[in-house]
């Protein structure tokens, strides 16, 4: 019988990760058609892409079999599930009061689109989501299951060249909209620094198969993308130490993530239909539009991500 395994070491790195990528998408769609510094936010995602093809492998045990993957997924699920139909159902109730206050005209809930929502299903089709960030947690789910079965095929000396192969696979059977095949790369990237981490291949190695799997990214995403997930490796090579203020908004990034459009965006769009065009006012908007942001964050995180994160501590390999 698998051992239960003890929980990973705390790598500062990750929460440096996590906090810069988290606030990026913020700062994105809180004020990046406003201010162009703030334009390129949206490649967090791609640096939370590379950080789980590492961190997921490095939370589970190294004696992984296939019969684990029902509890490896129950323990996903209720990681991310329920604060995702929660914040769904923040997004509703938004809709409802704005309706109600007559700041915006009331959209009735699509139902079929919002179960397609919790299935994450949407990636698959031209379906809209009440969320621009929900996208990516398709993306996420379909690398769980991904990571049911392969792990124990790719978790040894061999690995860094499946996922050359898998890589190339990725390019050519690409399928249309955002989906893990052709968003593969970069997770690949994380999985191949989780190899040298862990002793499966040596950094020689690892830097050979990456420059390929790089390309293929290039090809299938872009150089900004890619970019992106090689600002994220590096920062894992980093000897980087813990930092309150980092280790803050690595807390809360989950929760930044998933609330801060339904939340801060909505603030600074209505204060902007109902304030003056200045400078001064749209620095106001988006200064509240930050603070309230990260308060709902944390509000959210205490309430409802961090009891999920316990519950699914519960369920272990043994």
């Amino acid at each position: 019988m698998p051992k239960a395994t003890t929980a990973p070491k705390h790598i500062p790195q990750v929460d440096y990760i996590r906090a810069i990528a988290s606030v990026g998408v913020a700062l994105f769609h809180l004020g990046g058609k406003a201010l162009p510094v703030l334009k390129y936010g949206w490649l967090g995602v791609h640096m939370f892409f590379v950080l789980s093809g590492f961190i997921i492998f490095k939370a589970i045990p190294q004696n992984y079999s296939w019969r684990l993957a029902p509890k490896f997924i129950a323990k996903r699920i209720i990681r991310i599930e329920p604060p995702y139909i929660i914040s769904i159902a923040v997004v509703l109730l938004i809709n409802l009061i704005m309706a109600g206050l007559s700041l915006a005209p009331y959209t009735k809930p699509d139902w079929a689109n919002l179960a397609g929502h919790l299935a994450y299903i949407n990636n698959f089709s031209d379906a809209q989501y009440v969320n621009p960030v929900y996208w990516t947690l398709g993306i996420e789910f379909q690398f769980y299951l991904f990571v049911a079965l392969a792990f124990p095929l790719l978790n040894n000396k061999w690995g860094a060249w499946a996922l050359l192969g898998l890589s190339v696979l990725s390019h050519y059977l690409h399928l249309p909209g955002a989906n893990l095949l052709g968003l593969f790369p970069v997770f690949a990237l994380g999985i191949l620094f989780y190899l040298y981490s862990t002793q499966k291949t040596t950094l020689l190695t690892a830097l050979l198969f990456a420059l390929p799997i790089t390309f293929i990214s290039y090809l299938n995403m872009g150089w900004m993308e890619t970019s992106a997930g090689w600002f994220a490796l590096i920062l894992l090579a980093l000897p980087l130490k813990a930092n309150r203020i980092i280790g803050f908004f690595s807390a809360i990034s989950f929760s930044l993530y998933l609330t801060h459009d339904t939340v801060g965006s909505r603030l600074v769009a209505t204060m902007g239909q109902h304030l003056p065009k200045t400078f001064g006012f749209k620095a106001l908007e988006f200064g509240t539009g930050i603070i309230v942001s990260i308060l709902f964050a944390y509000a959210f995180y205490i309430l409802v991500e961090k009891p999920c994160l316990k519950l699914s501590k519960r369920i272990t390999y043994s």
